[in-house]
């Protein structure tokens, strides 16, 4: 009998054919208030630009705002539609839940490996989104994890009604385990943080009535951190808020099983510790224009706490706005997390 199954190879040059080809596709849900509720709560995160419709609107907004990580959120497909038959058997594989291009999968395990994107107009309850992506880079590599390929997509979202809301870059990593990454992660203990004392969670409470300025900001000053802890009901309830079903974020044996040493952090929730970290600080008149690019450096795991910090690395008036560049990063108890650039504006 002669074997159908493509190597590696083959499905990497039907990848690469696809570069370029842009799909088309639309939002299933509303923006809702619930929804943002859902998000927030997960980071006790008390943003009255999120909750209460007369501070938004005192501060430029039509009514409450979504947190500009949540976007993408409202691109994601259904998990399930009337007519279709149930994802869960026994010996069906666990889908991940997010939007996918019809594009050949190379390798059996993936993940997020770093975001970048450009914000617009701001999403409101009610809104719905649309959009278009297209496969711009293939980069096969060699990790540690074993053989792989870096996949960059491009996507654009609009509202239904035609603003612009978000150009976004997004790569994730494809790769087939080595059968000795595999064995060396099951055997190995579950990863604990480290003895040393973690910082506790709790950070300054912000006092959302004070506004800093362009002028009050110079080159080298550091933002206040943020202290975020994980367990694991967190992990889940932070990828439930996403809808980002990947099983590495909540399926140990799964995550294990894709050489990793337990379930991890997702990458929405590194942006959403990115923007936390930034409107404490630039206050509710601060503008994120634009995010990344930024990539993850190191797993994070239940029981570690991470901290969200960001440096100020320049200064620009332009176009009558007062524009910040900063340097971000997200620590764990091991060290970095991840890493990126952001640029915001402050009122002059």
């Amino acid at each position: 009998m002669v074997s159908t199954t493509k190597s590696h190879a083959e499905i990497l040059a039907e990848l690469e054919g696809s570069l370029g080809q842009e799909i088309e596709f639309e939002g299933v849900d509303e923006v809702t208030q619930n929804d943002i509720r859902r998000k927030l709560e997960v980071y006790c995160f008390d943003c009255p630009l999120h909750y209460d419709p007369l501070v938004a609107q005192a501060h430029g907004y039509r009514t409450v705002v979504a947190p500009l990580a949540m976007t993408s959120l409202w691109a994601v497909p259904p998990y399930w539609t009337p007519g279709e038959p149930s994802p869960w058997a026994p010996g069906l594989k666990e889908r991940n839940g997010t939007r996918k291009m019809e594009t050949p999968e190379p390798f059996p395990r993936g993940f997020n490996a770093g975001h970048e994107w450009e914000a617009f107009e701001p999403l409101y309850p009610g809104d719905k989104l649309r959009g278009s992506s297209k496969l711009a880079k293939v980069e096969p590599k060699k990790t540690r994890l074993g053989e792989g390929v870096f996949i960059t997509n491009e996507t654009r979202l609009s509202k239904q009604t035609g603003e612009l809301v978000l150009v976004a870059r997004s790569t994730s990593y494809r790769y087939e385990p080595t059968a000795d990454v595999v064995r060396a992660a099951q055997e190995a203990a579950v990863e604990q943080p480290p003895e040393t004392e973690q910082p506790a969670e709790s950070s300054p409470v912000v006092d959302w009535s004070r506004q800093i300025r362009y002028g009050d900001v110079a080159v080298g000053d550091e933002v206040p951190p943020y202290y975020l802890w994980l367990n694991y009901q967190r992990i889940v309830m932070s990828v439930a808020a996403d809808r980002m079903w990947g099983s590495i974020h909540h399926n140990r044996e799964i995550a294990r099983a894709s050489g990793l040493n337990d379930t991890i952090f997702n990458s929405r929730g590194y942006e959403m510790m990115f923007e936390i970290t930034l409107r404490r600080w630039m206050g509710l008149d601060g503008r994120t224009h634009k995010m990344g690019p930024f990539r993850l450096v190191k797993n994070s795991h239940p029981g570690d706490t991470l901290t969200g910090r960001a440096r100020v690395m320049g200064k620009e008036l332009k176009d009558g706005l007062g524009l910040i560049t900063l340097e971000m990063g997200v620590d764990n108890p091991r060290g970095e997390a991840a890493r990126g650039e952001v640029i915001v504006s402050l009122p002059i």
